[in-house]
Parts: structure tokens; C-alpha cells; sequence
């Protein structure tokens, strides 16, 4: 059989037709597996991707067949259900000049050893300021877009991407302009800086996403931006409202109205999309904010349930003074128990009552424990010695 003269297995010899392989056997049928034709790597290297790689190199100089003329060597008994299909594209390599029309359909490459395309990430950190040579230089002198090569004398056409930290050719980069979250986040910078065409769009798929926690990233942003820590105590404040209106079964419209703006910043504490932050920038997002504690206090003053669910102060025993957890004005939590009191009653190092009572409640529990262990360990001593003395 041509295919085993050849030493193609059926997986391989699928890539091409009779007629390329009879060619291929007729022409350099020992010399197509000799140690001179085939590249190291190839041989190194057991992978699929090698694998094809080191076949595309023998036949290089060859017109591969379209995939409509190409006939499946797989039985079909082997695939009952349904047999895939070929693919429409060749694989490329970004150094192939003679499929660089290609290029033009947008196809994805893998990559090579030197260079892979860039993947999606959400970037926190400000790149340091680039210098150009030592970019281009980590990137194999190749742009960080599509893996085409740029000669030394050229890296000057390159244009530096502020999101990704990297150098792409004028194809991959369009002079796009963007917000960078790492500026965002680190110093409030909302100007738009160059970005390559797939930050471009990386980041307006991930605009209303709820990805960025300046907490983590940059706690001193809260102190920097009087706007953001409103936003912030307004979140918290809402965020202990919406759980109490969850368990109130008379709070539907209240909570119909909390679903007017995106879940995150009702149902987290720090959390901030892109669009977010653009929002407190401006100063829109705290009024709609401010409305709906405004609502949310209304039903809260005149829902039965909800106030039965509420904290008397056990240090005055104030029970006409009602207290919740979001009033932060006037509220002070216990940060083990979670009870509430007067935030004037509950200073001075004063110690949490309900704390105490459930410290007490487990040494009694641990004491009463322990005397029914003696009392059993006692009963089974007792009936150990009659049952000695008989």
C-alpha cells in the first residue's frame, strides 16, 4: 500500500491525496524519514504539532489538495455517528511568505517556539516606561500580534501597546485608544492611551464585567478618592439592606428596584467594573445609590417583619430605638457575633453581651461534659470490680 510504503500512519496520510503521496513515495521515498530531511525538533518531539510542523516542511514546495477533493481513511464503523469535517485553512507558519495572503482571512495561529499569539488577561499593574530595543528584543524581534518577523532596521515602525506592554506592527495595532485599568486603578487615570487591536477589544468585552477590587489592588484608592469611598459606604450599607429585604417576603417591589443597577454593587462590598468606575468618575453612580437606601429606609420604618428582625441595644435596652446593620451612622457591630448596639453605647472596650452569654453557654456545655465522662468512667470501673470479686 502506498501508505505504508511511505511510512505515513492513516491519521497523518489524511492530509493529503493519492496523488501527493505517490509523488512524494516515487520521488524521496527513502529520503522523506532520513535523518537529513527532517528537522530536529521534529525529531525531538512526539507532539502533534511537531508532528505537523515537520510535515508541512517536506512538502513545502508542494500545492497541497483542496479539502473537498480529499477522501477520509477513517472506516465508518470507527466514527457510526458522523464523520468531522476537514478543515478549511492551512496551518501557517508566521514566517511563511508565500501564504501571506492569507493573513487577510484573520486565521488563528498557534504559534511557534519563538512567539504565541496573546492571550486574554485582566492586567492590573502599570507597565514601566518601554524601551524599545529591549522589548523588541524579548520578543524575538517579532510583532506580538501576529508573530511577523521585523528586521532590526524597522522596529522603529512598531507601535508599543500601553495594556499589553509589547510592540505589534501597524496591522495589529491601529492607533486604537482606550482607558487602561492599571492606570485606573493605580493613580485614577481615565485617559485614553494607544492600545493594540485586540486590547481594544479585550477590554470593551470586559467593560461591564465585575473584575477589579481596589481593596486588593490599591487600598489607598478608597482614601485618594472621596467619590469612590462614598460609593463604598453607600455599597455596604445597601449590601446589609438587600439581605434583610431577601428574607422579608412583603420587600418584592424594593428589591425589583435594587435590580435597576448591576447586581455586584448591592451584593458585594468591592467589586467595580470598568463602566463602574466610570460612573463614579463622574458622579452618577452615588445619587442612584442614595435613592435606593432611600426606598429601602422607607419600607424598613413601615414593614412589620422587618422590624421585628431588627436589635435592641442590650447595653441601654432602648426597645422604642429599633437598630439595624446598615445604619452606620448610629449602628456598631460585633465583628464575632454579629449583634448590633448603639455605635455610644458599644466604645470604651466594653465587651460584646451576647458574646459573653455564648462563651458561658460553651463552658457549661464543656463542664457538663466532662462530669458525665467521669460519671461513665466510673460506672465502668464499678461493674469492672464486682465482676472481679465474683
Amino acid at each position: 500500500m502506498v501508505v505504508s510504503q511511505s511510512g505515513l500512519s492513516l491519521s497523518l496520510a489524511s492530509l493529503f491525496s493519492d496523488a501527493d503521496i505517490k509523488r512524494s513515495v516515487t520521488s524521496s521515498s527513502r529520503s522523506f524519514l532520513s535523518s537529513e530531511s527532517i528537522s530536529p525538533s521534529f525529531l525531538q518531539s512526539n507532539s502533534a504539532e511537531s508532528v505537523a510542523m515537520g510535515l508541512l516542511r517536506q512538502f513545502e514546495g508542494m500545492q497541497l489538495p483542496a479539502a473537498s477533493d480529499l477522501d477520509w481513511l477513517v472506516p465508518e464503523h470507527d466514527a457510526p455517528q458522523k464523520l468531522l469535517p476537514i478543515p478549511d485553512s492551512l496551518p501557517i507558519s508566521p514566517d511563511d511568505g508565500e501564504h501571506a495572503d492569507i493573513y487577510k482571512l484573520r486565521i488563528r495561529v498557534r504559534g511557534n517556539l519563538e512567539w504565541a499569539p496573546p492571550r486574554p488577561q485582566i492586567i492590573f499593574n502599570i507597565h514601566p516606561a518601554p524601551k524599545r530595543k529591549v522589548v523588541v528584543a524579548k520578543q524575538n524581534y517579532r510583532c506580538a500580534g501576529c508573530g511577523t518577523r521585523i528586521d532590526p532596521d524597522y522596529i522603529k515602525r512598531l507601535r508599543y501597546c500601553e495594556y499589553l506592554g509589547r510592540y505589534f506592527c501597524q496591522c495589529c495595532h491601529e492607533n486604537a485608544q482606550a482607558v487602561v485599568p492599571g492606570r485606573v486603578l493605580r493613580k485614577w487615570d481615565f485617559s485614553k492611551y494607544y492600545v493594540s487591536n485586540f486590547a481594544r477589544d479585550l477590554l470593551g468585552k470586559i467593560a461591564g464585567d465585575p473584575l477589579f477590587n481596589p481593596s486588593d489592588i490599591n487600598s489607598g484608592l478608597y482614601k485618594k478618592v472621596k467619590a469612590l469611598e462614598t460609593v463604598r459606604v453607600l455599597r455596604v450599607q445597601l449590601f446589609h439592606m438587600k439581605n434583610l429585604f431577601k428574607t422579608c417576603r412583603l420587600a418584592k417591589d424594593v428589591l425589583d428596584q435594587f435590580d435597576s443597577v448591576p447586581g455586584h454593587l448591592t451584593e458585594d462590598l468591592h467589586l467595580f467594573s470598568l463602566n463602574d468606575l466610570s460612573v463614579v468618575r463622574s458622579g452618577d453612580l452615588a445619587p442612584r445609590l442614595r435613592e435606593l437606601l432611600r426606598q429601602g429606609s422607607t419600607h424598613v420604618a413601615s414593614c412589620v417583619l422587618c422590624q421585628a428582625k431588627g436589635f435592641v441595644c442590650e447595653f441601654c435596652g432602648n426597645d422604642k430605638d429599633i437598630i439595624f446593620p446598615f445604619e452606620l451612622n448610629k449602628c456598631e457591630r460585633c465583628e464575632d457575633c454579629k449583634a448590633c448596639y448603639h455605635r455610644i453605647c458599644f466604645k470604651g472596650g466594653k465587651e460584646c453581651p451576647r458574646c459573653q452569654r455564648l462563651a458561658a453557654r460553651r463552658r457549661s456545655m464543656a463542664q457538663r461534659n466532662m462530669e458525665e465522662q467521669e460519671d461513665l468512667e466510673e460506672d465502668q470501673g464499678g461493674g469492672l470490680s464486682r465482676h472481679g470479686n465474683r
